[in-house]
């Protein structure tokens, strides 16, 4: 058996696997670290604070952090393992994890609802436009007060170590200050079915040679819908039916496969250089751009797309993730998240899974969306017990991403590393050595993507951050799903679309 790319990455800090190959499920065994094991008597943690032991304290006088993020099954026992070091660390503290399953969006919305009951969590995931309302409703809080603090800061060392970006992506909101950490980063790959895709040759696609790494990693829209969709229809029509690559067994199928109509619409308003939102650099107000020609015309391009059956997304497929048809073969490409590259793969039928940047628009430099959800910590007051519980939250956020975590977190979850050291360590470097693994595995698919995500972090972008700017984001997607929803659409009605949607954003923004 080939080794496993789930591997623990200091041998006198976590244990290893006890099997190799496949999804790693909920009852995999947790990274288990040196400080799980809470001390028995007072000791010095790594800030240098001396920390009573466990048993002096009762359960019912610690101070609960509680964590709240979209955490899936097969990584929550990792976060597990972070916690416990943490609880055991700071045993004043006890650090819990609250699991929510619904979407990003979704989490926001119940975390602000709960503001007037007080009935939030010490630290949540989020993107930068949730923020943005967090710190409008004044729980927000600047992280700069603990991580410049001369006790339980960061050190020189920590904050050169971690990838600037993510640090400075913290630093983008109206208010001066960090009011976001790194935790999970990731961007968009194009997986492709390399098992029957590789090496075919095509009638008028790339000059009658092979198709393969070299042709996908420089596909464009154009090229998609104008020259590869059709052909490979065509080609798929000409097969028996027990031999068609492209399956029709699903209630939804097509040629590609996006999961995320927000990413996709946003996406191309930047390959194509047009507007999608801005910020007044002296006020600081944001403006929703996207009624634009350009875009119209964009998704009305997408709209035939979806019609011939080139294209469908999670809007316009049920609300299902296009994976859940990538790995039926019902789909013959799939555009997701690195930080999801696990549910590109099924065990019941594995494929071997090649990975691609994203089409780009012709004549265009490629761009992708840099993406992924980092950690907010927000405010339960100004009180003692508030302030303890802000500091308390820092610090798990702290424990949680030590370069030890960091690096266990971006080889056990698909997630891009946030911190540089990571990049060159060996553990990472070996473990991401396709060869080693058997071609139709998982561990051979997150290998592949932990190493072709490197190469694109030039091609990285971001969008502006303010009040309403998550509306921007729920318009951009409402309008993308209506695009690549099949039926006749007339300009007049996209048009309306695109006025509602403009409507719905901009009565949010500040």
């Amino acid at each position: 058996m080939k080794k496993s790319l789930f591997l623990f990455v200091s041998l006198g800090a976590v244990s290893a696997l006890a099997s190799c190959g496949g999804t790693p499920v909920a009852s995999s065994v947790a990274p288990t670290t040196s400080s799980t094991s809470a001390p028995t008597t007072s000791e010095s943690t790594s800030e240098g604070t001396s920390v009573a032991s466990t048993t002096s304290i009762p359960e019912d006088q610690k101070i609960t952090i509680t964590y709240k993020s979209t955490t899936g099954k097969t990584t929550q026992p990792y976060l597990e393992a972070y916690l416990a070091e943490f609880n055991a660390a700071y045993p004043q503290y006890k650090a819990v994890a609250e699991y929510y399953s619904g979407s990003y969006d979704a989490l926001k919305q119940d975390t602000i609802k709960g503001f007037s009951a007080g009935n939030y969590p010490d630290l949540v995931q989020c993107y930068p436009d949730h923020v943005a309302e967090y710190i409008n409703y004044g729980k927000g809080v600047n992280l700069d007060t603990y991580i410049n603090d001369a006790e339980i800061g960061l050190s020189a060392a920590d904050k050169a170590d971690y990838v600037p970006a993510y640090l400075e992506e913290g630093k983008q909101f109206q208010v001066s200050g960090t009011y976001l950490l790194p935790n999970s980063k990731s961007t968009e790959l194009m997986f492709w079915n390399k098992g029957v895709l590789n090496g075919l040759k095509l009638p008028g696609v790339n000059g009658g040679n092979a198709i393969g790494q070299d042709y996908f990693d420089n596909l464009t829209w154009e090229e998609l819908f104008n020259v590869l969709c059709p052909a490979l229809v065509t080609y798929n029509n000409g097969l028996e039916d027990a031999k068609k690559i492209l399956k029709t067994d699903q209630a939804y199928h097509a040629v590609f496969g996006y999961d995320s109509d927000d990413n996709l619409f946003i996406t191309l308003a930047q390959q194509y250089g047009y507007n999608y939102t801005s910020v007044n650099t002296t006020t600081g107000k944001g403006s929703a751009d996207f009624v634009n020609d350009g875009m119209k015309s964009l998704m009305k391009t997408f709209h035939t797309a979806a019609n011939n059956g080139y294209i469908i997304s999670k809007g316009s497929a049920g609300g299902n993730y296009t994976n859940t048809y990538f790995t039926k073969q019902n789909t013959l490409f799939s555009v997701g998240s690195t930080g999801g590259v696990k549910y590109q793969f099924d065990d019941a039928n594995p494929m071997d899974v090649g990975v691609a940047r994203i089409p780009h628009a012709e004549g265009k430099d490629p761009k992708v969306i840099s993406q992924g959800p980092g950690i907010t910590v927000l405010s339960h007051g100004n009180d003692e017990t508030g302030k303890l519980r802000a500091k308390g939250a820092y610090l798990l956020w702290k424990t949680m991403t030590t370069a030890k975590n960091s690096l266990n977190w971006a080889m056990n979850s698909g997630y891009m590393p946030i911190r540089s050291s990571n990049y060159a360590d060996q553990s990472y470097i070996d473990a991401n050595d396709e060869t080693q693994y058997d071609v139709k595995t998982l561990d051979r698919l997150m290998a592949r993507s932990n190493i072709y995500g490197q190469k694109l972090t030039n091609e990285l972008f971001t969008s502006p951050v303010f009040i309403g700017s998550s509306a921007c984001r729920n318009a951009g997607s409402a309008i993308m799903t209506y695009a690549l929803t099949k039926g006749d659409i007339t300009d007049d009605a996209l048009a309306a679309k695109f006025t509602e949607q403009y409507n719905n954003a901009a009565k949010n923004i500040q």
